[in-house]
């Protein structure tokens, strides 16, 4: 009886590190197939609601502001080129929408597409 129990758990054992040992090669090979852009690179983001972005592209030396929902993606505006600008303080940024007056997520995220089509 003891020795059932002990061919159990080794075998048992045996087949967890096999699977874990399969799991960390395929987690490392089948994501090193696809190589990393130099030209294009997504510089920062950020959610305005859910499936609803802001994107700083990078695509060479060029930057642009980029909106992105379910449904399209919008360019906004070119922002410059060369080197990031410095950080500027709280007061220094400009006001483009009054949040508390708006509406919600939405309505912002409407607002600003509609600057960068202007």
């Amino acid at each position: 009886m003891t020795s059932y129990l002990i061919n159990f758990i080794v075998y048992t054992t045996a087949m967890i590190g096999i699977i874990f040992l399969a799991v960390l090669v395929y987690k490392k090979f089948s994501y090193n197939n696809v190589s990393k852009s130099q030209f294009l690179n997504v510089e920062d983001c950020i959610s305005l609601a859910p499936r609803k972005n802001l994107y700083v592209v990078r695509a060479g030396n060029e930057r642009f502001l980029v909106a992105s929902d379910a449904e399209r993606t919008s360019l906004i505006s070119k922002l410059g080129e060369g080197e990031t600008p410095a950080k500027a303080s709280v007061e220094e940024l400009p006001s483009i929408v009054n949040i508390n007056k708006a509406k919600g997520a939405d309505e912002v995220f409407k607002n600003l597409v509609n600057i960068g089509k202007k």
